[in-house]
């Protein structure tokens, strides 16, 4: 009964007769069960048709509310838990381990292709079990990675990359320098998502910080690490299960510049790169300029100004039309995720981190 008055309130909002009704229906129908219903931030009892029809009831113009709808409908980029957990579980044997194949080779007289002759040699094998995994933050689903490389052992995985000087300790016991290679030969960061890179690597008072600008000079300048790894013998790579292309290249670029002639030991990889041309920043757009019409800057605070831009187009002006099934990224379009304390309805409202600047 509620999915039934959520469509009649969306053909009222939208001005449809039956036969747009029996048109769109299928559309709509599809979207909700395969990807959009399971969204983890509505409300209670919500679910997407309901809060699509609250969403464009908004827009004053039934002009306006056409651009929404099919902006939804054609441009919107929806990742599912099941999409996502697919990335967690393929990332390994499609993204990382092809990397270790290639790290492997220049220890034999193999070539690049003869892969089922280089994943039996001793060289390969060493890397990998002298491989750790980290997650960056709770999306990598460390658990579910876990589960799904039964090649690793669990003794290598890690919830985060954050570790105890005793688990440090624990690891230089288990782990030992063979031929004068370090202990540790791969070190492998592992996080579902990112826009801008600037939570990995940012520019704060001339200094890099960020996640992983902070574990390399960890790396670099703890004993307990030093006795460890070894730059550039060791190989770090950050999987990424959705990334832009502006992100992957941000990270390229400042990791270069924080390591140097280390450099050559660092890589970064996506299981799903997103083009930067889904983002939507002119103004000739149409959608662009809804964003710039309807847009409530209460939500901006000194968390949101480290973006340099305003919260139209997300932070850092990201104009990302990218929606995750688990929360929606503040660098995606505003009008996509404003916040229920905001004037403005998001379509798929987003959960601040920062409870404390409401």
């Amino acid at each position: 009964m509620r999915a039934l008055l959520a469509e009649r309130l969306l053909a009222q909002v939208m001005g449809w007769d039956p036969g747009d009704v029996a048109r769109e229906r299928p559309i709509l129908q599809a979207l909700a069960d395969l990807k959009y219903d399971g969204y983890q931030q509505f409300s209670p009892g919500m679910r997407f048709v309901e809060s699509l029809a609250l969403w464009l009831a908004q827009f004053q113009e039934a002009s306006e509310r056409q651009i929404a709808y099919d902006f939804v409908k054609r441009r919107l980029v929806f990742f599912s838990h099941e999409e996502m957990a697919h990335f967690a579980a393929i990332v390994f044997p499609d993204f990382i381990r092809p990397l270790l194949i290639d790290r492997a080779v220049s220890a034999t007289d193999l070539r690049h292709y003869q892969v089922g002759a280089i994943v039996a040699t001793d060289a390969f094998k060493t890397l990998q079990t002298s491989s750790l995994f980290f997650g960056l933050s709770d999306g990598a689903r460390i658990d579910l990675f876990r589960r799904s490389n039964r090649d690793l052992s669990h003794e290598q995985i890690f919830q985060s990359y954050d570790l105890p000087r005793q688990k440090l300790e624990e690891l230089a016991s288990r782990f030992k320098p063979i031929n004068g290679q370090p202990a540790i030969r791969a070190l492998v960061l592992l996080d579902d998502f990112t826009a801008s890179g600037t939570s990995y690597f940012r520019r704060e008072n001339g200094d890099f910080t960020g996640k992983i600008a902070k574990f390399l000079k960890r790396l670099r300048e703890d004993e307990s690490w030093k006795a460890l790894v070894r730059l550039p013998d060791t190989l770090i790579i950050v999987a990424l299960y959705v990334a832009t292309a502006t992100a992957l290249q941000r990270i390229r670029n400042a990791a270069t510049e924080c390591l140097g002639e280390e450099a050559s030991s660092f890589v970064v990889t996506a299981v799903q790169s997103l083009d930067d041309g889904i983002r939507v920043t002119s103004s000739s757009d149409a959608f662009a300029a809804l964003a710039e019409n309807y847009y409530d800057a209460s939500l901006e605070d000194e968390h949101t100004r480290k973006g340099g831009t305003d919260l139209k187009f997300g932070f850092a002006g990201g104009g990302l039309p990218v929606v995750l099934h688990h929360n929606t990224p503040n660098n995606s379009l505003f009008l996509l995720w404003a916040e229920e304390r905001s004037s403005v309805r998001g379509l798929f409202p987003r959960i601040s981190r920062h409870k404390g600047d409401a």
